[in-house]
This record gives C-alpha cells, sequence and structure tokens, in this order.
C-alpha cells in the first residue's frame, strides 16, 4: 500500500480551496461529479502532498453527519496493486468494509473500496 491523499470534508470547495492557498496548495486537475459515490471531489497539492476535497450531495447522509460533527479530515487513501487481496488482509485485521470496490471517477473509473478502523476512522483503497 502507498500512501496517495487525505480526504477533507467541505461544505464549499472553493472556500475550502481558497484556505489551503495559504498554505501554498493549488488545484489539481478538474472537478469530479462522482454520481454513484453522491461526491463532488477536487484535488488540491502542496509539493507531494495531496488532498482530495471532498463535498457530499445532500443525500449522502454518512458523509453529511460526519460534517456536523466537525470531521473534516475523515480518510487516508492508499494505492494497492490488488484490491481485493489488499480488502481481505485488511478485513481479517478487524476493517470493516464500508462500501464495495465501485468505480470512481476522480480515478479514472479505476475502483475504489473504502473500509472502517476500530476508532471509527476510515481508509480508501484505490486500485492501481
Amino acid at each position: 500500500m502507498k500512501f496517495h491523499h487525505v480526504g477533507y470534508l467541505t461544505n464549499n470547495i472553493n472556500k475550502s480551496i481558497k484556505e489551503f492557498t495559504k498554505i501554498n496548495y493549488k488545484k489539481k486537475g478538474n472537478l469530479y461529479d462522482d454520481k454513484k459515490l453522491l461526491v463532488k471531489v477536487q484535488f488540491i497539492i502542496n509539493s507531494n502532498n495531496i488532498i482530495e476535497l471532498v463535498k457530499p450531495y445532500k443525500k449522502n447522509y454518512n458523509l453529511q453527519e460526519f460534517i456536523k460533527k466537525d470531521f473534516f479530515a475523515y480518510h487516508f487513501a492508499y494505492k494497492v496493486k490488488n484490491l481485493n487481496k489488499a480488502i481481505k488482509k485488511l478485513t481479517i485485521n478487524n476493517f470493516k468494509l464500508i462500501v464495495n470496490p465501485v468505480p470512481a471517477k476522480a480515478f479514472n473509473n479505476k475502483n475504489v473500496a473504502f473500509l472502517k478502523m476500530k476508532n471509527n476512522f476510515i481508509i480508501e483503497l484505490v486500485e492501481e
């Protein structure tokens, strides 16, 4: 597993970009509207550090609840060569699969999956 980015929830992507430009982050690529995952996504980058700004749809109740609880940096993402093997390894180690593999627009429709740690922090696995 290779670390890729931090997922950061926001209700306003443009406002968040302005805030992060104060610490030298810049937009990377286009805004993605992912109807399957019920989110809009914009990547920003500072040197080698990537943040995925995530604006959930109103009907994405789980992520809306995180925002209400002030959970903004809510996941770490890792690139993996074999998604199913990585999922199996984590579930054996008591991670709970919360989003089955699904193609993600932000990753050229490569599959992503989300797992939850015992402390409720989320790990995203991105198929290479």
